[in-house]
């Protein structure tokens, strides 16, 4: 099925709870604080359709079914590089980035899974021996079948960072009961960008240290389950305001705290219950995949920056001059660079165990925290070239009034192109870097699954990069030390389990 946009807002009116501010909303394709962004994922599903996109978009699979490209399985590099292109396509059609979480992004995670299930139902405890692999692909046919959209909740809430058994006290998702049919969780998903407008909430968790096996889950569950309340933080959408906010007036992807009250989930919707040790090795492999679209998306927003700085600087006549010039290679650099990092890692990639081509998760990791790190740096840059044309504009209805125009288009002319595009630059400008709807969506790219000190801990957590990893071959031959043990005990590469080894990076 592909489905249409029509067919996904269709969808949307069925009992699913959720609150906006201080409003609870009836039904979220209409209601006035939601329907814009639910009519960016319908956007986003008649892509699909376009005669002009059809080879980008979709692919025809094994049974002669044209599919979204979000559920093409890459097995060569050429293959990854199709799927890349795919994502900078959605990307670009929707504002370049200004809707991070997609459904292609939403359930790129899931590739994990079907990828290798087996070690989810093998380390698996308290299932009373039950297989969940079954599940793991049911759902991902399921999902295929429908074109539907899982959105991620793995945050758990802020607990006690000072001391460990803080996390067991925590609010946090827990089973409550196991039953023949399924499990009970009662509980609390801090973040979940874009629950509201999915099908179905897919349930994960990051180990900390302390977490008790009852909050270790991982499963899916449909939006409109019974107990199942959604809390939105107040919405930045500038609704009905199109042509004052051109990316703003499109809607607030909205991130949620999610309730889960005595929540069933059948047995056949369980990937992985009961084991911390799995949960410390496994969840950031889930997200390498939502990681390496994240590097996609912001190759694509640092293009629009510098583009966003060419235009400017043009239209205010700054653009010949040395210093400007100089200013703008900076940003031409880093939008260079993150090109770069996307290239890289997948001229680098290797194959996982169930076949995938992946993408080397080092550079596109380390992608992510150069944009994360120098991405300051370049908004100042192209906010300070812009001037006041960033921040002191007329409106729309100002520049109308001919009273007024005769005044405000010659602060608005320069050496080239008409006023009132000066106007539509940097309303762009201001949406994306001085307003709390961008700002918003900052904060989301500084957090998106791993903050930047994250990253990189979790970078050193790779089994490539411990002592008796690999990655120290050279330097123990050139020292002249003898090579590794493979069952060294002193540190963690022999430690890695096998299956989370193999998601890293290419073994043998």
């Amino acid at each position: 099925m592909l489905r249409t946009g029509k067919q996904y807002l269709e969808t949307l009116d069925d009992g699913r709870v959720v609150w906006v501010g201080d409003e609870k909303i009836d039904n979220i394709a209409t209601h006035p604080k939601t329907r814009d962004y639910a009519k960016r994922i319908a956007d986003f599903y008649d892509l699909h359709h376009r005669p002009d996109l059809t080879d980008i978009m979709t692919f025809v699979d094994d049974d002669g079914e044209r599919r979204s490209m979000m559920w093409f399985r890459h097995a060569n590099k050429d293959e990854l590089r199709r799927k890349r292109r795919y994502l900078e396509t959605v990307i670009r059609e929707l504002d370049g980035g200004a809707a991070p979480r997609t459904p292609d992004v939403n359930n790129y995670p899931l590739l994990t899974y079907v990828d290798d299930p087996e070690p989810w139902s093998e380390q698996a405890l308290g299932t009373g021996g039950r297989d969940l692999t079954a599940g793991i692909l049911e759902f991902w046919d399921l999902m295929v079948a429908g074109d539907l959209n899982a959105a991620p909740a793995f945050v758990d809430p802020q607990a006690d960072r000072s001391r460990e058994s803080a996390q067991a006290e925590s609010p946090a998702l827990r089973v409550v009961q196991t039953r023949e049919d399924g499990i009970v969780v009662r509980g609390v998903k801090a973040i979940a960008t874009g629950a509201p407008f999915a099908d179905y909430i897919h349930i994960g968790v990051f180990f900390r240290p302390g977490i008790p096996s009852e909050q270790i889950i991982f499963g899916a569950v449909p939006v409109n389950a019974p107990g199942i309340t959604m809390v939105c933080r107040e919405s930045t959408v500038k609704e009905g305001q199109h042509e004052e906010h051109p990316l703003a007036a499109k809607g607030d992807e909205l991130d949620t705290v999610i309730l889960f009250d005595d929540v069933f989930i059948p047995w056949n919707r369980v990937f992985h219950i009961g084991n911390p040790k799995h949960a410390s090795l496994y969840p950031q492999r889930v997200f390498d995949w939502l990681h390496y679209q994240a590097l996609v998306r912001q190759q694509v927003r640092a293009e629009v920056m510098l583009g966003l700085a060419l235009l400017i600087t043009e239209h205010v006549g700054t653009y010949q001059l040395p210093p400007v010039q100089a200013r703008l290679a900076q940003l031409v650099g880093f939008h260079q660079t993150m090109r770069a990092h996307v290239i890289a890692c997948e001229e680098d990639g290797f194959t996982t165990p169930g076949g995938l081509y992946k993408p080397s998760v080092l550079l596109f990791d380390f992608g992510r925290a150069h944009y994360i790190e120098h991405v300051p740096r370049m908004v100042n840059e192209l906010i300070d070239l812009a001037g006041r044309s960033a921040l002191i504009f007329p409106t729309e209805q100002q520049w109308n009034q001919p009273e007024l125009r005769r005044w405000l288009e010659p602060l608005q002319t320069g050496p080239v192109g008409r006023p009132h595009d000066r106007l539509k630059i940097s309303r762009v400008i201001r949406d994306m870097f001085l307003s709390d709807w961008g700002d918003r969506i900052t904060v989301f790219e500084n957090f998106n699954g791993t903050p930047l000190l994250a990253v990189r801990m979790l970078t050193m957590a790779r089994a490539e990069m411990s002592p008796t990893g690999p990655m120290t071959d050279l330097a123990r031959k050139i020292c002249g030390i003898e090579p590794a043990i493979e069952n060294a005990t002193n540190t963690g590469y022999a430690e890695q389990a096998g299956y989370a080894r193999r998601q890293d990076a290419r073994t043998g």
